[in-house]
């Protein structure tokens, strides 16, 4: 088929077309927001008239915009060119910084999880900790955008903070160093009598296709007699990739849905579901998922999904609660991208896991040997 150029009144047509569409868009949505962007353009006015400095408009209206979203909740925030770019360089397994998660919450940042082999991990950095200062300015009170901001730096900058510790007295001072951060997302190893292990610490794009490869690599001498998939402090990821790991265990059905409603409504017109494809891979294996509070968003995604479908038994202690959904916006005029909450998560029952977790069937708290050796023996009586 050869494409043909469009005569030049058609072509005017279709600019002139388009051109109105805009405007009427346009004046759509000023007519319905007329009294608040009113209010806004003359509170701007009378800032930059009248403030004792020359101000950056701007620099003003982003402010603003970091304003609102501090409003909304802790996971939605203003992200400049370079936060953006670094956003999606992590959903690809690599990005700069000292290897944590957080969350901010009641004006704190709290540390959901520590990335195996990273300056935070060889600082003693644990999840949970309360980040009360960075380099030198408290911690509370900032929004995720300045936070973000205060963490980034150069590869091989120093950076300061102060950390609380629950259940301790004495605040922790660390400096530590920024490094290239590239994570392996995935690792196995066969333990004894047929029961392998695999410990997933993210859910970057290719987190099905690695679990898949793992898990014929674990059976590639002896068939499995059962499997540990440990996703304790694993922050997330990509909501998709959480959908490609929980179908590897499940013969179709529904994964998870999301909805704006803060209540299931399962005859909500946006509710939109994932499910997974027919067939399981594992063939019915038996299998154990390990969680703790470092546990968040993709991983109880999965958890949530196995448990409420009677496919695994989730041994550790409640997740972290992260149950909201955020969509990264196209960018804006000036280059910044907005990452605001737009759903919920709920699990094939339908229950909401933000705030509360996913509470284990079995709470069993050990260190690392113990509690494999418990979930090893919990999968040999299964059998």
């Amino acid at each position: 088929m050869i494409l043909r150029p469009l005569p030049l009144f058609s072509l005017l047509l279709s600019m002139i077309t388009g051109i109105l569409l805009g405007i009427l868009v346009f004046q759509w949505y000023f007519s319905n927001h007329d009294s608040a962007v009113r209010t806004f353009a003359a509170a701007l006015q009378q800032i930059d008239d009248n403030y004792v400095e020359d101000l950056d408009q701007q620099e003003m209206v982003s402010h603003a915009i970091r304003g609102m979203l501090a409003g909304l909740d802790e996971y939605s925030e203003l992200l400049d060119q370079q936060s953006y770019e670094d956003l999606l360089s992590r959903s690809e397994g690599k990005f700069g910084g000292i290897g944590i998660e957080v969350s901010l919450s009641n004006d704190f940042f709290t540390v959901v999880s520590v990335i195996k082999d990273t300056p935070a991990e060889r600082g003693g950095i644990l999840a949970g900790d309360i980040i009360r200062g960075i380099n030198g300015d408290p911690a509370k009170g900032m929004n995720m955008a300045v936070m973000i901001e205060q963490m980034k730096g150069a590869i091989g900058e120093s950076i300061a903070l102060l950390l609380e510790r629950p259940g301790q007295e004495q605040r922790i001072p660390l400096v530590l160093k920024r490094e290239l951060i590239t994570t392996t997302s995935i690792s196995h190893r066969n333990l004894d009598r047929g029961i392998g292990y695999i410990r997933l610490s993210s859910f970057d794009q290719n987190a099905g296709k690695n679990l898949k490869l793992s898990l014929a690599a674990l059976s590639e001498k002896n068939p499995l007699t059962g499997l540990i998939l440990d996703l304790r402090n694993n922050p997330g990821g990509i909501l998709q990739s959480s959908v490609s790991v929980a179908e590897i265990f499940l013969d179709g059905g529904l994964v998870v849905s999301t909805q704006q409603q803060t209540t299931f409504a399962p005859d909500d017109s946006n509710n939109t579901s994932y499910f997974a494809a027919k067939g399981d891979d594992t063939d019915n294996l038996p299998v154990v998922v390990l969680i703790n509070h470092g546990s968040a968003s993709a991983s109880e995604i999965v958890a949530g999904a196995l448990q409420d479908r009677d496919r695994a038994t989730i041994i550790g202690n409640t997740s972290f609660g992260k149950g909201t959904v955020q969509s990264l916006l196209p960018p804006l005029p000036d280059a910044q991208a907005l990452k605001i909450t737009t759903a919920y998560y709920y699990t094939p029952s339908g229950r909401s896991f933000h705030n509360s977790g996913i509470e284990p069937d079995i709470n069993f708290s050990a260190d690392e040997d113990e509690l494999l050796a418990f979930a090893a023996q919990h999968l040999l009586k299964e059998k």
